[in-house]
């Protein structure tokens, strides 16, 4: 099921409606992390000074390195969530490509749509913050750190990607029964969809694969029963 419907995605790229999206996603990606990195300077910048050039430098060093562990870590997350507030335009793609004589979903309306995107970068950001101790301690281990953080995230992104997607054809209880059932299904399906995102250039067109992809896959289990 996963490589026959993340088969039908990729084949889609080159469509107009995929291009144009992601380019609105990468820009509020950028936005994005630009804010976190301005909130880190301003914060650095209201500690006061201990009078120990070498102990700020270490300070500032260690933030740094902190914060850029943390943009890869939340990479997928922030694109994710960006790409919600185009998922619409991706979903009528894939479905006027190959469901045709189905009926399409119904699309969401944008501040629901909005509010949902926000709502799963928060909760990303207070997991991964969470367990920012526990990826401290792991960077000594790294195939540790990169299993824990694909398991983390993977689950994550699936909630939210099937969500997004199952709430066009049915109602949220219904969407959260299903996103149950096959939990194991879609849990292996963000794990896919998170391992691609660590994959320098390819990251960039990933988000917008995946939701095609969960349209595929909601329609497969949806067929399954």
């Amino acid at each position: 099921m996963i490589a026959g419907a993340l088969r039908q995605a990729v084949v889609q790229l080159p469509d107009a409606s995929f291009r144009q999206v992601l380019v609105r996603s990468l820009l509020i990606s950028i936005a994005v992390f630009a804010l976190l990195a301005a909130a880190l300077w301003l914060g650095l910048m209201l500690i006061p000074d201990g009078g120990h050039t070498w102990i700020d430098w270490l300070v500032g060093f260690a933030s740094g390195i902190g914060f850029f562990v943390l943009m890869l870590l939340l990479f997928p997350a922030v694109m994710t969530a960006a790409i919600g507030l185009f998922l619409d335009d991706i979903a009528d793609a894939v479905e006027r490509r190959w469901y045709p004589q189905e009926a399409p979903g119904r699309a969401l309306a944008l501040w629901p749509a909005l509010w949902g995107s926000l709502r799963f970068l928060g909760v990303v950001l207070l997991v991964n913050l969470l367990l920012l101790p526990v990826y401290a301690i792991l960077l000594f281990f790294p195939p540790l750190l990169y299993g824990l953080s694909l398991l983390v995230n993977g689950w994550l992104v699936s909630r939210e990607y099937f969500e997004q997607i199952a709430w066009r054809y049915m109602s949220h209880v219904e969407a959260t029964q299903m996103r149950r059932r096959y939990r194991g299904d879609l849990w292996l399906c963000g794990v896919v969809i998170v391992l691609l995102l660590t994959i320098p250039l390819v990251n960039f067109l990933v988000p917008i694969v995946a939701t095609a992809f969960m349209v595929h896959v909601y329609k497969r289990l949806r067929a399954r029963g």
